[in-house]
């Protein structure tokens, strides 16, 4: 199979509102090669593209699947798990905690790119899928993406002190290491006192403010 033209194609129909299709193909990578990030990405804007157009037959099925993704948790296969939390989905794709779930089976079992593709394009509808997306871009390297999925999860809570401390967090880190500070007596900066200082932790015993 060819990934990339499946891939292509998928991102054509969605672009000519056939979102059906796009899933349609994006559903077909993934049983090839389910971490590949792109079609899971495209697989949820396609999905949330039908404007949740499910019937009441597919949702119905949804809890088919989704009890087959329980029996798999339980026997440690998060490969099945995700496919099956993929299937219901597919399902039921207005049901966001479905999407959570496959995404965390996605992680579970090593697939962390498509992992960050379903977080990812739950995280403007879900503030738990935004901080999900922000740890693994982060991980992954992706720092300017992962501050953007902190604030998207701020835009759904502002009031998320998880969030917050994770931004900030991250950008006392981003701007240490791109050297985004004053350089006057840069030569001598404390490299630790400067992320304390950062985060607005207590500069004299280290630890974070309440």
């Amino acid at each position: 199979m060819n990934l990339k033209k499946h891939l292509d194609r998928a991102e054509q129909a969605l672009d000519r509102g056939q979102p059906d299709f796009a899933a349609e193909l994006c559903d077909q990578v993934l049983d090839f090669a389910p971490g590949e990030r792109r079609a899971a990405e495209l697989l949820v804007k396609a999905l949330h593209a039908q404007g949740g157009k499910s019937s009441i037959l597919r949702k119905l099925g949804s809890g088919q699947s989704g009890l087959a993704a329980k029996l798999s948790k339980l026997t440690r296969n998060p490969d099945a798990e995700a496919r099956q939390m993929r299937r219901a989905f597919l399902k039921d794709p207005t049901n966001t905690a479905v999407g959570l779930r496959w995404g965390d089976a996605l992680e579970r079992a090593g697939y962390l790119g498509a992992a960050l593709g379903v977080f990812g394009e739950l995280a403007a509808r879900d503030g738990d899928a935004a901080k999900r997306a922000g740890a693994l871009a982060a991980a992954q390297g992706e720092v300017d993406a992962a501050l953007a999925y902190y604030q998207q999860a701020l835009d759904v809570n502002p009031r998320d002190t998880e969030a917050m401390r994770a931004r900030k967090n991250l950008a006392a880190e981003q701007a240490l290491r791109t050297n985004k500070y004053d350089d006057e007596g840069a030569s001598g900066l404390d490299s630790e006192a400067f992320l304390r200082a950062a985060r607005g932790e207590d500069g004299e015993d280290g630890k974070q403010d309440s």
